[in-house]
C-alpha cells in the first residue's frame, strides 16, 4: 500500500473570506491573504458552500487542534484579537494543557500544549 498523508482540512462557509481572515488573525498573522492557509506545513482551506446552516449544529463533532509551545501566550493572543467565545478556558489535561474556542461559524478550535513542551502544567 502507498503512503497516505492527510493533505489538509477544508472548512465550508457561506463567507470563506471572512472565516479565513479570522483563522489568519488568530493562528497565522503573517500568512498571505486568501482562502488557503498553510499552518505548520498543512493546508487549511476555506470553501464557499451554499448548503450549510449559519452555524455548526454539532460544534464538537469535529475539533480543530492547533499545537502550541506556549499556551498562555497563544491564549493571550486569541483574547487580544477578540475571540468572542471560550468554550473551555486553559486547563490541565493528561498530556498537557488545552483550551477550546469557537470560530465565527461555531466550529470548536482547540489550542494544545503537550507536556513535553515548555511550560506544560504551569
Amino acid at each position: 500500500m502507498t503512503e497516505i498523508r492527510l493533505g489538509g482540512l477544508v472548512l465550508g462557509s457561506a463567507d470563506p473570506e471572512r472565516l479565513s481572515a479570522w483563522y489568519r488573525e488568530a493562528f497565522a498573522p503573517s500568512a498571505d491573504p486568501g482562502t488557503v492557509l498553510m499552518i505548520g506545513g498543512n493546508r487549511l482551506v476555506f470553501d464557499r458552500r451554499d448548503d450549510l446552516e449559519r452555524s455548526a449544529r454539532e460544534p464538537g463533532r469535529i475539533l480543530i487542534n492547533f499545537y502550541v509551545d506556549d499556551i498562555a501566550a497563544a491564549a493571550a493572543h486569541l483574547k487580544d484579537v477578540g475571540v468572542a467565545r471560550w468554550v473551555r478556558p486553559v486547563e490541565d489535561f493528561g498530556p498537557g494543557r488545552i483550551a477550546t474556542v469557537e470560530d465565527p461559524v461555531g466550529n470548536y478550535v482547540q489550542i494544545v500544549e503537550l507536556a513535553d513542551r515548555a511550560g506544560a502544567g504551569r
